[in-house]
């Protein structure tokens, strides 16, 4: 347990002031303005105005699901490459794997580094969304919001957005390491999100696809986010012990 703590220590230290560690609080914050700005443009007169709950409801899902359908995974595709570029770009492996503790730890530590920089991307997220409802209150009060935010939908749709991604992010990981190219660990992720615009329509294999299973937490109503929670996670630990095997046997790291 000490070597795993000097281990993800080391991964914090790394990352200060690295765009990994930007991206986490820009691409969110991307994702709020986006969405905000639709709303500012576009034509939203109703018929029948919303009820403010039901408003800020609309709000936090459009955001949520443009964040995992398309910001999550460009993310976690990115992040991982930049995470695994600290080691490769210096041919750092070496020396981390000549160092007196196991192998493993150094993959767990990424692994884990990747998580958290999702998990404080996904924070930001819920943090800001608050703030953008409140400049469209100010700004298109005909667009109904009004009364606190929707905050025990976010505390629900948050952790299972994150869980939902865990798959992506134990493959990333060990694409991304495996692999010491930055282009190929960026292909594999782009090639794989392009691909979700098309497989997600499919009624058969949608919700079995890696890359769509985030945004299954909101289709339909989240009548698939138990499924989608359970098997990336379950997926994402299969992956994750697959990647630690081949991690630690390759010679080269």
């Amino acid at each position: 347990m000490n070597m795993m703590m000097r281990a993800l220590s080391a991964e914090a230290l790394k990352l200060r002031g690295t765009l990994a560690l930007w991206a986490s609080l820009i691409a969110p914050a991307l994702v709020v303005a986006l969405i905000v700005l639709q709303l500012t443009i576009r034509d939203v007169t109703r018929p029948e105005p919303m009820a403010p709950a039901e408003a800020w409801v609309a709000f936090a899902s459009m955001a949520l699901q443009l964040w995992a359908f398309l910001m999550m995974p460009l993310f976690i595709t990115l992040q991982s490459a930049l995470l695994a570029g600290l080691e490769h770009a210096n041919h750092q492996w070496k020396h981390l794997l000549s160092l007196p503790v196991p192998k493993g730890i150094h993959y767990l530590a990424k692994l884990a580094a990747l998580l958290a920089l999702t998990a404080l991307a996904l924070l930001v997220l819920g943090l800001l969304l608050p703030l953008g409802g409140w400049m469209l209150m100010r700004l298109h009060p005909e667009l109904g919001l009004g009364g606190p935010p929707p905050w025990k939908m976010l505390a629900t749709a948050i952790p299972a957005c994150l869980a939902a991604s865990a798959l992506i992010i134990a493959i990333h990981t060990w694409v991304s390491i495996r692999w010491r190219n930055f282009t190929v660990a960026v292909s594999v992720g782009i090639a794989a999100t392009v691909a979700g615009f098309l497989i997600m329509q499919s009624r058969k294999y949608g919700m079995y696809y890696p890359w769509s299973m985030p945004l299954q937490v909101f289709a339909n109503d989240g009548a698939h986010l138990r499924f989608a929670v359970t098997a990336s996670l379950l997926g994402g630990s299969l992956v994750s012990l697959a990647g630690l095997w081949n991690f630690v046997r390759h010679e080269d790291a």
